[in-house]
């Protein structure tokens, strides 16, 4: 199989295989492939496999909410804004 990469891409294999951490771009390459399936795995995980088990999510955080369980709404969004900020730089 032949992969074709962005000149940017090419630039990161390269680098990571002079780092030592590697012996070749396709030991790379694979790496990245390993994370990004773990990653959609663990995603999907998480998602709901139904409609009846999302609606069961949904009346549980409603169920949660009306108990006094939840998080303040200026709460959450002071925390958003410090990660954005943060993210930025």
């Amino acid at each position: 199989m032949n992969v074709s990469l962005t000149p940017e891409l090419e630039k990161f294999v390269t680098k990571e295989v002079h780092s030592g951490l590697y012996q070749t771009a396709s030991e790379v390459v694979r790496a990245g492939l390993r994370r990004l399936k773990e990653e959609r795995e663990t995603r999907a995980m998480r998602l709901p496999a139904t409609l009846d088990e999302l609606e069961s999510q949904l009346v549980q955080a409603v169920n949660s909410l009306d108990a006094g369980k939840g998080v303040n709404g200026e709460t959450v969004f002071r925390r958003l804004r410090k990660r954005i900020k943060e993210a930025r730089g």
